[in-house]
């Protein structure tokens, strides 16, 4: 088997097992992603901002918008100057999702960290990040 068919099967586990830590959420981890920008970052955010932020498309984040409103998770505000523009605003029931898959969330990457070793998980950190931001200009070229 060549190198990168090798790395494909390591990038799709990798993948899989993350998003398998998040089965048990009641909504889609995408979603979630726009919950944990709105519910931990300071200040009022649109569905452009939030696009930006996930490097994702503004139709990507309306689709999530409404499904999240319908949950009971977020609220539109209105903007006072622009009737069209809005912004996402979490409810407590998105607060208290946040606040418990963080936590979750939190004591799987300790115990990544306890196994790797604190060196071997920075590095990590730092990899998938670069990679992340190659394949986030390998997108938009």
């Amino acid at each position: 088997m060549d190198k990168y068919t090798e790395a494909n099967i390591v990038f799709s586990k990798f993948c899989n097992n993350y998003a398998g830590l998040k089965k048990e959420l009641p909504i889609r981890p995408s979603e979630m992603g726009v919950l944990n920008i709105i519910v931990k970052r300071e200040g009022h955010f649109t569905p452009v901002m939030i696009a930006e932020l996930l490097d994702v498309s503004k139709p990507m984040v309306t689709a999530h918008i409404t499904v999240l409103e319908k949950k009971g998770y977020i609220v539109r505000e209105y903007s006072k100057d622009d009737r069209r523009s809005f912004y996402v605003i979490p409810t407590d029931k998105a607060r208290e999702l946040v606040k418990t898959t963080s936590e979750t969330m939190s004591r799987y990457l300790h115990q990544i960290e306890s196994a790797l070793g604190e060196d071997d998980f920075e590095t990590l950190l730092r990899i998938l990040s670069d990679a992340n931001n190659i394949m986030s200009t390998m997108r938009r070229d």
